[in-house]
């Protein structure tokens, strides 16, 4: 298989793609685009966010996403005005993804976090 060298200029320009991300998450970045935006070839791109997150760009952009909207349900912010914070269309985007990937409605999920810090 085929290696990618990443010198630390790469590896510099696939943090700052990482900070893209976290920074616009109501932007949905393409792998051309970020590597674009990044003066970085898409493969590098893509061995980098291995190398240094152990997932890819787009598994990076997920859990980022959802640990952002569980900080921000748990801060008791609205659905409406965690859905826009989060780049959703609208709250029952959000509650239909959440549902998708969680199993659980996103009240569901914080009562479920709320029952677990009460029993402890």
């Amino acid at each position: 298989m085929y290696q990618v060298h990443l010198s630390l200029k790469d590896l510099q320009k696939v943090r700052n793609a990482a900070q893209l991300i976290t920074e616009k998450l109501e932007q949905h970045y393409t792998i051309p685009v970020l590597a674009e935006m990044v003066d970085l070839p898409e493969k590098k791109l893509k061995a980098g966010f291995k190398h240094l997150f152990n997932k890819g760009a787009f598994r990076y952009r997920s859990n980022f996403l959802w640990n952002r909207v569980k900080v921000l349900l748990l801060e008791d912010k609205p659905l409406k005005s965690v859905a826009q914070d989060t780049g959703f269309k609208d709250k029952s985007a959000l509650i239909k993804a959440f549902k998708k990937e969680f199993g659980l409605t996103p009240i569901q999920w914080k009562k479920g976090r709320e029952n677990d810090v009460v029993s402890q």
